[in-house]
């Protein structure tokens, strides 16, 4: 089994981001010797049925999904199991780690879900097939042994991050990307993670395969990454996709030392939460290239906050966004519309606050009860995973011009009054004069207007059409 086949399935979304995980383990599977293939059907545009006669040659297809792109995953594996009957399927990803037996059960066309993180995994899981050995002993899968879901034990969380190899961005698309304003200043444009984990206990958020305990790469690996993409591929622009890049306020730090050091003269962007910056590090990740940071803010309202378990408040938020605006860096606001004990008051609470704390760009997204949450709890547990849209488990359009589907309501707010109030927010953020005049006085390159022009036309999609 020599030949490997990995496939991200396609998705709703103008701009198509690099599947890190598929990429890392590509290269994971080169460095074992293997021969991959990696099919990005998003940015390449493929159905299901166009993957077929693309992996023809492959002796297994592992493939990946996250909560709406699982109908996806399914459709191209019955493709595949419909026209190679004898040919492994493997899936993973946070969908699968998550529902393994829902998943297994609704798809038969799948044989093997790997969960968690999965670079130790596939090496195992691969080496048992071709030698046909029993898959009793490895850890981190889910398989069917006599008509019955297994689950072996969870694979430990201790790998070295600096052992693994860069992310085989070669046999990706790589041209293709391209990052959904407010990022976007300079192409090519590609996608890392520098750390996995998170100690925070958000009931909006899952974290299946990386878990709760921090970990990093080193600086000097971080910075390795850096110079490896920028010139193997001409990389000009960086996200940095960690769920929080300065938990580790010295690290982070490092960080954008060993970037200024070695004169890495890249444009970055990065996200992470309002009480972990201070102005000392927020000037220096500007210095190192960072141009915007991104702050999952959440709401306007406190109540709603303590509702979510955000464990941070409206003042760190205010004194976050004046601290990085004063270094000079762009600020994003990521906000929810419709959690628990949400309201139009409420609602109209969190617009207020945007405006008020003079963000660059805002983000209006639908609260999501994604499986793994305290909200998919308290929301759709006890569903059956047939009857749940798992297509419509989006909290933001991406530019792809199609309407949000809140797949919940409450008694004080219907899905339409959901998919009202974003578009009103939206209305209401960047509407207004005074934010015209800001961002023409905060357009400073070609990069700036290019981004802001992008960012109009994803706008105008975002309140096409109101309520009534």
């Amino acid at each position: 089994m020599s030949k490997i086949a990995l496939v991200s399935p396609i998705q709703s979304t103008k701009y198509s981001q690099p599947p890190l995980g598929l990429a890392l383990l590509a290269a994971v599977l080169e460095r074992a010797g293997y021969q991959v293939t990696v099919l990005d059907a998003n940015a390449l545009k493929l159905q299901p049925e166009d993957v077929v006669p693309l992996v023809s040659e492959a002796d297994v297809v592992g493939l990946t999904a996250m909560t709406p792109t699982i109908s996806t995953a399914i459709a191209t594996a019955r493709c595949l199991k419909k026209a190679y009957p004898d040919l492994p399927i493997i899936l993973g990803g946070v969908h699968a780690t998550l529902l393994p037996k829902e998943t297994l059960v609704t798809a038969p066309e799948i044989d093997i879900i790997v969960r968690g993180e999965g670079e130790e995994t596939i090496i195992e899981l691969l080496q048992a097939l071709e030698h046909r050995q029993p898959l009793s002993g490895i850890a981190g899968i889910s398989y069917r042994k006599d008509d019955e879901v297994v689950s072996n034990p969870a694979r430990s969380k201790n790998i070295d991050l600096d052992s693994l190899p860069f992310l085989a961005y070669h046999l990706l698309p790589w041209r293709s990307y391209r990052p959904h304003p407010p990022h976007g200043r300079r192409l090519p444009f590609a996608a890392i993670i520098t750390s996995r984990g998170c100690p925070y206990r958000c009931s909006y958020c899952s974290k299946p395969i990386f878990g709760n305990k921090f970990r990093g790469q080193s600086p000097a690996r971080v910075a390795d990454d850096v110079s490896y993409y920028k010139s193997k591929f001409g990389i000009k622009e960086f996200a940095f996709y960690d769920d929080v890049f300065t938990l580790d306020k010295k690290r982070a730090y490092a960080i954008a030392d060993e970037m200024i050091k070695r004169g890495l003269k890249v444009d970055w962007t990065c996200e992470t939460r309002v009480n972990l910056v201070d102005k000392e590090l927020l000037r220096h990740i500007k210095q190192a290239g960072c141009y915007s940071i991104a702050y999952g803010i959440e709401s306007g309202s406190q109540e709603i906050l303590n509702i979510l378990d955000k464990d941070t408040t409206l003042e760190q938020a205010e004194e976050a966004v004046r601290l990085s605006q004063e270094v000079g860096l762009q600020t994003i606001g990521y906000f929810m519309i419709g959690s628990p004990g949400e309201s139009p008051e409420t609602i109209e609470q969190t617009i207020q606050f945007a405006k008020k704390t003079k963000l660059d760009f805002a983000q209006f997204s639908v609260t999501t009860p994604f499986p793994g949450t305290k909200l998919y709890n308290l929301y759709l547990d006890g569903r059956k995973g047939d009857n749940i849209p798992w297509e419509s488990f989006v909290y933001a359009s991406s530019g792809s011009g199609r309407e949000l589907a809140p797949v919940f309501e409450s008694s004080l707010l219907s899905r339409d009054d959901i998919k009202y109030w974003v578009k009103q927010a939206y209305r209401e953020f960047y509407l207004r004069p005074s934010y015209a005049w800001q961002r023409i006085r905060h357009t400073t390159s070609m990069g700036d207007l290019k981004v802001s022009l992008k960012g109009l036309s994803m706008l105008l999609g975002n309140i096409r059409k109101g309520r009534g």
